[in-house]
């Protein structure tokens, strides 16, 4: 499997660093195009660490890069380049050509970045300060010579370039990731060895996902090695290992992604699972909220995301088996986000909570909130109802069986109270909850109360149904966020038009439950073929499957997995 390091970065499972290969000016950068070493951690000024370029009789040459999962290599005639990550904080960069070498710009900041060298021994290594970043980097030339190349001025360098040059026609360079006090572990690297070892971790994580059919086994290898990479370490604020949304830019956690990805997990992986499940849990407040997103350094708290963790939930026993300690945790942060919800969402006390901005439904941009919210919708009534009836089947395990009765009554009253406000005829309606006002909308959105299946009214059940299977969303690649034929419809508009992983995976699970397994089948295969042909884009564009945005997103990764293996294995 080759990489486009354009579109999905060369990391590894665990690791802070990532390298990717930029055009100019990239999102606003100001960077000049070309290959770049960019670290995740959360609170870093730019991602932007150094520039890596390949030299050739000292000087920078033209290259082709060839991207595999275990290795990057850099090649032009006279010479190799090679990189790979020894661990999760070491990042190998080996050459191998008369001439041959690389150099590391290290792209000062506004203060104090330079490098300096550590004496360690016999040793000389050298330590790049990156306070743009916020980090430490100790390089050392395990073969080969370094030239190192700056100006200081009084606390910085005006410039930090770190050249490797081959002795004998080979060269290694070192590179660990410092956050503490460094140590000299005195550590001798042979890179294919390091190669190899990378190689059967992957094929270790890659056979342990969900299994699909032959003919999207090409994306079964993407998707893994996109959530493989795409994992760091407990750090920081991150309680447990985390699987990040993606190594490009969307270096966090959300409050919904992450059940995705637990899922993807669960089959053979159960302890990542419910890590992956609980993550945001580990910051829930005393009144029972979870934070909109987390990473290492940093937690939004401005908004947060839609219930959908009793769904979840639901489907991970299906897979996976929970012990009572896994259960009874379960039932104490599911009831607590749950009654946040009803006691601090439902401002006119009509039984039904309502999201106070888009952002909250996680379909941030979408019709339904062209009007100033708060707004009251059918699938934040759907989702509660799930995670009620959920907390009622948990207590019932858990020995409160009082409890049990009270959750399995307050979801049937929701339902009643969602049919009667948020449906009219069968159509699901969004109101501006201030006003009482409909707000006009032809969004995908609002009809993913199908994930309650058979729990709703045949009426009901039935005109969400026809609507999904008419040309009103569905397209060649699978259903629209926004109606095409909207006048509001943006091929690129995010939650107005664009096919996205969740929406999918949530409609096709109810739909399936209402007994629509051929409709399911032909979803499941239109959404995959979308990623057998962009990867695992963010979004799609919904006429011509063209990836979108963030194109090494992992709960697109892990729908994928999940659906193909689900409805198509």
């Amino acid at each position: 499997m080759y990489l486009d390091l354009k579109e999905v970065p060369f990391s590894t499972r665990g690791s802070y660093m990532a390298v990717s290969y930029h055009e100019k000016n990239f999102r606003g950068s100001g960077m000049e195009e070309g290959l770049y070493l960019r670290t995740v951690h959360g609170n870093a000024k730019t991602p932007f660490v150094a520039g890596i370029s390949p030299l050739q009789d000292s000087k920078a040459c033209t290259y082709r890069i060839e991207a595999h999962p275990e290795k990057v290599e850099l090649k032009w005639e006279e010479g190799t380049v090679t990189l790979a990550y020894a661990d999760s904080d070491t990042l190998l960069i080996s050459g191998r050509g008369k001439g041959a070498g690389i150099r590391l710009d290290f792209l000062p900041g506004e203060a104090f970045d330079f490098i300096q060298p550590v004496l360690s021994g016999k040793d000389t290594w050298y330590l790049a300060d990156c306070f743009k970043n916020y980090m430490r980097y100790m390089l050392f030339n395990q073969a080969g010579r370094i030239a190192l190349h700056q100006e200081w001025k009084v606390s910085n360098s005006e410039f930090c370039q770190l050249d490797v040059l081959e002795e004998n026609g080979e060269f290694l360079l070192v590179l660990e990731e410092v956050r503490d006090s460094w140590i000299n572990r005195n550590i001798s690297y042979d890179i294919q060895e390091v190669c190899r070892n990378a190689r059967e971790d992957f094929e270790r994580f890659y056979q342990s996902m969900p299994s699909v059919p032959e003919e999207y086994e090409d994306a079964r290898e993407k998707a893994s090695y996109v959530n493989w990479s795409s994992i760091v370490n407990k750090l920081g604020l991150l309680k447990r290992d985390a699987m990040f949304m993606s190594k490009n830019w969307m270096c966090n956690v959300w409050s919904w992604d992450h059940c995705f990805n637990a899922l993807a997990l669960a089959y053979h992986n159960p302890t990542e699972a419910w890590n992956q499940f609980m993550i945001m849990f580990d910051h829930q407040s005393e009144t029972g909220r979870i934070p909109d997103s987390i990473n290492d350094s940093i937690i939004i708290d401005n908004y947060c995301k839609p219930p959908i963790h009793g769904w979840t939930l639901r489907r991970l026993k299906k897979i996976m088996k929970l012990d009572m300690e896994q259960l009874e945790e379960a039932y104490e942060k599911l009831s607590k986000w749950t009654l946040w919800w009803l006691n601090y969402r439902d401002q006119d006390g009509d039984g039904l909570c309502e999201y106070t901005h888009g952002n909250d439904s996680g379909w941030d941009n979408s019709t339904p909130f062209r009007m100033l919210p708060p707004v009251t919708l059918p699938d934040l009534a759907a989702f509660l109802i799930i995670q009620i009836e959920e907390l009622s089947v948990l207590a019932e395990q858990t020995g409160r069986r009082a409890d049990s009765v009270l959750w399995k009554e307050r979801s049937e009253s929701m339902l009643s109270r969602m049919q009667e406000k948020l449906f009219d005829g069968g159509r699901p309606k969004a109101l501006q909850t201030v006003t009482g006002k409909e707000v006009e909308n032809n969004s995908l959105l609002l009809y993913l109360p199908v994930v309650l299946g058979k729990k709703l009214p045949e009426e009901i059940r039935e005109y969400l149904t026809e609507q999904l299977k008419s040309d009103k969303f569905l397209t060649e690649f699978g259903l629209a966020t926004e109606s095409p034929s909207s006048e509001l419809y943006e091929s690129d508009g995010y939650w107005r038009g664009p096919i996205w992983a969740p929406s999918t995976m949530l409609l096709a699970d109810g739909l399936w439950e209402c007994g629509e397994e051929e409709f399911v089948r032909e979803i499941t295969h239109r959404f995959c073929k979308a990623v057998q042909q962009s990867g695992c884009a963010e979004n799609f564009d919904a006429l011509t499957g063209a990836g979108l945005r963030d194109r090494a997103y992992t709960w697109t990764a892990s729908v994928m997995l999940v659906m193909a293996h689900e409805y198509l294995g």
